[in-house]
């Protein structure tokens, strides 16, 4: 069962000399001095999805197989021009950077050159030699084929599960977080030596000892095929029952207080079925530690139900008219996860298939989670186009100082917000009609109030649910977070330098807590 790895020199965390200064941020730092080499990206908000009533499904319960296959593929040959700046900009900040020319990665990248070409091949000829040749023949070539894809990948695997590297000084602040557990899941293209890196950054961020679950690479079309299976079919493949194993483990231990669930990338698609498959297991006092926080996500849904579903506060007494009901009214709905972020770079092709055209283009489908949109900014690689910028170490934080991510102000599309909220409100007038069952008072809805001036018919014993202002949350949400800064909006932030969200801190002009 996975658990804190052993600080007494366990084979699970290992010891790492450096002749630089151990990873681990303390607080206050030196302000840096102002550099020019960074441009300057805004930051767009999508708040949190408001639901009340549940009314919102995945594609995959709604929509054929088939269908969701072509549609899936639809978008993502609109994400084809943006392929170019899933590697830009180019040059890295140093070593630990996906692009930093050191000897494991020149390996990697022959390797990977290697696969797409080869795959490329074996793609455009498979149709035709299933047309020409009979069909042992083509099933023989086929085959032959994927061996030498998945013996040409072999090199790249590594271990299920890789553990963080842990320096003297990040071992000793991982110690105060014995209670927590943080699991990371990489995206496409990944090696083992790519992983390693992406922990190590994580817990040289964060201060705490990270357990990798390692997405195998088929090569870049190869990772592209099994993404499509596993967001169509919800296909459970080895990495995605291996992360359910760790992290389902680590919830049911009475003795973990907390479960931070990281995932980049194809790992967004792999925690959200792990997740789905989580909330038909375990109870919601289990599920309720858990936090998930995605990079450029590649996850065509997120689902988190609420706890319970709202309740008025003063249930007999009912409103005369839809403006007199208001969101004070109504109990605060809990979802059964309490925290979950989603970050992502307007130009990178990945959460544009992903998280953000699910989020922005897509409004009556289930995807739980506020996001942050780094707008202009290109890159898909963890640590060099996320992690570096958005959460840059002490030594590199001078580069960013013009484009701070955290203390940028954040613009908040309020009519995405209003649409959605009118989606989910359609959506829900729908599901009452179809069960023409009492609720509430005791009365049978026979009609709905419909945003925007229009109806379905007079608003029926004031049904709280199904007026605008009851569902006006999301709106609400967007006209909170109007002047805030990623800093004040986001929880991940507060777990820099081994701190914890809990603690509270006072900001000096440039924003360092002390």
């Amino acid at each position: 069962m996975p658990g804190l790895p052993n600080r007494q020199g366990s084979d699970l965390v290992h010891q790492k000399n450096r002749n630089q200064q151990p990873g681990v941020t303390r607080f206050p730092t030196p302000p840096p001095k102002p550099s020019t080499s960074a441009a300057m990206h805004s930051v767009n908000y999508v708040p949190e999805q408001i639901d009340p009533m549940a009314s919102l499904s995945v594609k995959t319960d709604l929509q054929s197989p088939l269908r969701l296959l072509l549609q899936n593929i639809g978008v993502l040959f609109t994400t084809f021009r943006y392929l170019p700046d899933a590697i830009l900009p180019l040059k890295p900040q140093g070593p630990g950077n996906e692009l930093y020319p050191d000897l494991a990665e020149i390996r990697y990248g022959i390797l990977q050159g290697w696969l797409f070409l080869f795959e490329s091949v074996v793609f455009l000829s498979a149709i035709p030699i299933t047309l020409v040749l009979p069909g042992a023949i083509s099933t023989a070539i086929l085959s032959i084929c994927c061996l030498i894809i998945y013996l040409s990948s072999k090199p790249m695997e590594g271990p299920l599960v890789l553990y963080s590297n842990l320096c003297a000084e990040m071992l000793a602040l991982a110690e105060q977080h014995k209670d927590e557990r943080w699991l990371f899941v990489n995206g496409i293209m990944v090696g083992r030596s790519g992983l390693q890196s992406n922990i190590d950054r994580i817990a040289e961020t964060f201060g705490r000892a990270v357990i990798g679950i390692h997405n195998q690479t088929y090569g870049f079309l190869g990772d592209l095929l099994e993404c499509l299976i596993q967001r169509v079919y919800s296909y459970r493949t080895r990495d995605v029952r291996t992360a359910h194993e760790y992290v389902k483990a680590t919830l049911v231990d009475s003795t973990v207080k907390k479960v931070v669930l990281i995932a980049h990338s194809q790992g967004g698609i792999i925690v959200s079925l792990v997740v789905d498959q989580l909330l038909t297991e375990l109870p919601a006092e289990c599920m309720s530690k858990l936090e998930v926080y995605t990079f450029g996500s590649a996850a065509s849904h997120f689902s988190n139900p609420l706890a319970a579903l709202p309740f008025r506060k003063q249930p007999n007494v009912l409103p005369t008219s839809p403006t007199d009901i208001h969101l004070s009214e109504f109990a605060d709905p809990k979802h059964v996860i309490p925290f979950i972020e989603h970050y992502a770079n307007q130009k990178d092709p990945v959460p544009r298939w992903g998280v953000l055209h699910f989020t922005q283009d897509v409004l009556n489908g289930r995807y739980a989670g506020s996001v942050f949109v780094r707008m202009g900014a290109s890159g898909h690689l963890f640590n060099q186009h996320y992690m570096d910028p958005m959460f840059p170490l002490p030594e590199k934080e001078s580069h960013w100082l013009q484009d701070s991510f955290l203390d940028n102000g954040v613009q908040v599309d309020r009519d995405l917000a209003t649409k959605k909220e009118s989606t989910v409100v359609s959506n829900t007038a729908f599901m009452r009609k179809q069960s023409g069952l009492e609720f509430g008072d005791g009365q049978v809805l026979h009609g709905v109030h419909v945003p925007g001036g229009s109806s379905a018919g007079p608003i029926t014993n004031g049904d709280p649910v199904m007026t605008f202002d009851r569902t006006d949350s999301g709106r609400l949400l967007a006209e909170e977070a109007k002047g805030k800064s990623v800093r004040e909006l986001s929880r991940l932030w507060r777990y820099q330098g081994g701190r914890s969200p809990h603690t509270e801190f006072s900001f000096t002009s440039g924003g360092s807590p002390h």
